[in-house]
């Protein structure tokens, strides 16, 4: 479907004129339109593959709106027949990357301790029907071939020892850290600073549950950096020991690996110095 149409659709649905409408393309799988800086969100997916996720993603909201979780989320309300598109009252407020740096600790244990509530209420959804599955073998599995495909790409920005040791970590400490740690749960999935958001009174809000399906824990922890915010989180939760953060901290090394691949394809300088940076001070 062309932006053009996607726009008629956008504005007739929503009520809007479009000089409110901001369309953001950077996504892998969709087209998103983003009215009143994220008061109504619409998702386009690129192609028929990603309808299939998108299918996926439809269903998860549906059975978050039957939650009542203390901190925002977003709120479906349009989907198409064939869920070529769907729509949904967004989520307002300051991605947590841009806020984190001016965040004293207090701020950093209060944003942590709601997300762990928030986690602790969503690993326990039992009723999420024929949802999809994996476990942190089959996760590594895949980043492993993923960072394979397309490794070359690196070779303008690290040196061969740099190379060398970043294949080391896929190839050899990354399986020892992503073992089974216990029953899979209901997970958010891409749980990071850009899908977490901070309003001006500090209330959490989380989007972007394109993601979502049963993983290990840990796998919603992995996206925070912040040693308080993150230790908040888990202290919330209910301690160390139902959570690897082996595997968290692992999986957060590879993710920034991967987003470095995307950049460079995408030739998205910012992203790449920004990656290439996080690589550098976590895995070299």
């Amino acid at each position: 479907m062309s932006i053009e149409n996607e726009l008629k659709i956008v504005k007739r649905l929503a009520n809007v004129d479009e000089n409110r409408i901001e369309v953001n393309e950077t996504g892998w799988t969709s087209r998103v339109y983003i009215i009143d800086g994220g008061r109504i969100v619409f998702k386009f997916p690129r192609n028929v593959e990603f309808q299939e996720e998108c299918k996926q993603e439809i269903a998860t909201l549906k059975l978050i709106k039957e939650q009542h979780f203390s901190l925002s989320v977003p709120v479906l309300n349009w989907v198409a027949e064939d869920n070529s598109y769907f729509g949904f009252y967004g989520v307002e407020g300051k991605p947590l990357g841009i806020v984190i740096d001016g965040l004293n600790e207090h701020q950093k244990i209060e944003i942590g301790t709601q997300l762990g509530d928030f986690l602790k209420q969503l690993h326990s959804i039992k009723n999420y029907g024929d949802i999809k599955e994996q476990t942190l073998e089959e996760q590594a599995e895949e980043y492993q071939n993923w960072y394979r495909r397309d490794r070359d790409l690196l070779k303008d920005f690290f040196s061969e020892p740099e190379l060398k040791k970043i294949d080391d970590f896929f190839t050899c400490e990354m399986p020892k850290c992503m073992i089974e740690t216990g029953d899979l749960v209901f997970c958010h999935g891409d749980l990071d600073y850009n899908n977490t958001l901070i309003n001006d009174e500090n209330r959490v809000g989380v989007i972007d549950f394109g993601d979502a399906r049963l993983y290990d824990r840990s796998q919603d922890f992995r996206g925070m950096d912040d040693h308080v915010l993150r230790e908040a989180m888990i202290k919330a939760y209910g301690g160390g020991e139902i959570i690897s953060k082996e595997a968290a901290e692992a999986t957060s090394k590879m993710i920034d690996v991967l987003n470095m691949l995307y950049c460079i394809e995408q030739k998205d300088s910012v992203g790449i110095n920004n990656f290439q940076n996080r690589v550098k001070s976590k895995i070299l």
